[in-house]
């Protein structure tokens, strides 16, 4: 965006759709008036953090009540962030939006707020685009006939729409290769199973073991103690 003359005024429907949009960004302060909510460039440099985080420092934007520094705000996002997204202020177009002049700060956020749709929109296609063309994503279903039948999905698997997609064959699991590792799974999981019931028993053995070390230990020190006494008292 760029020029010096003043931007035609919005459509309220535009104005209506860029406030609720705005409403979407935590922003440090509440919002009463646009033209004098952004003219010292604080709000937009943390619209502009929101949307691209990677590109702004808000440190170095401090609010101002000074027309200089309001000035200075701008251009400094003009130079660093505005102009690295396609959108080009002049000085004048600053001025303005530093002075709180109405009906300029407006059409700078409505060509933002298209510019980031618009990117949303190519990345929602982009993702829908790879999603529906991955063959891994498409579940397909073949019956088995014989012991080298391919498993899972098939040569040609009809998508959603109605296309066929070509599957390559590094996808594909031989019927009679799955079967056997499916039958090798199985007897090592039985052998687990065996291994882990031993295991319990030995256990169980142990713990036996330790209880009757404890009980003959109690016994042996139940005859010291009785020894003990019975030769104190002459017995022996």
């Amino acid at each position: 965006m760029s020029g010096n003359g003043r931007a035609k005024v919005p459509h309220a429907a535009t104005c209506e759709a860029l406030a609720s949009w705005l409403d979407q960004v935590p922003f440090s302060k509440a919002r009463k008036n646009i033209p004098r909510d952004f003219a010292d460039g604080v709000m937009m440099a943390e619209l502009l953090k929101h949307y691209y985080p990677k590109l702004v420092e808000l440190h170095n934007y401090t609010s101002a009540s000074c027309l200089i520094h309001k000035v200075n705000n701008w251009l400094t996002l003009n130079r660093k962030v505005l102009s690295k997204i396609g959108i080009k202020l002049s000085k004048d177009q600053i001025e303005q939006i530093a002075s709180a002049s109405p009906d300029y700060i407006t059409p700078v956020l409505i060509s933002l707020k298209q510019k980031i749709d618009s990117a949303k929109e190519k990345r929602d296609a982009e993702h829908k685009r790879t999603h529906t063309n991955n063959p891994q994503n498409i579940l397909c279903f073949v019956e088995k006939k014989q012991a080298d039948a391919v498993y899972g999905i098939p040569m040609a698997c009809e998508a959603a729409n109605g296309q066929q997609l070509m599957v390559s064959m590094e996808n594909m699991v031989p019927q009679r290769l799955l079967d056997e590792k499916l039958s090798e799974i199985a007897e090592k999981d039985d052998a687990i199973n065996i291994l882990i019931q031993k295991v319990s028993h030995l256990d169980t053995l142990l713990q036996l073991k330790d209880q009757r070390i404890k009980d003959l230990t109690q016994q042996l020190q139940s005859l010291q103690v009785i020894n003990k006494e019975l030769g104190n008292s002459g017995f022996m």
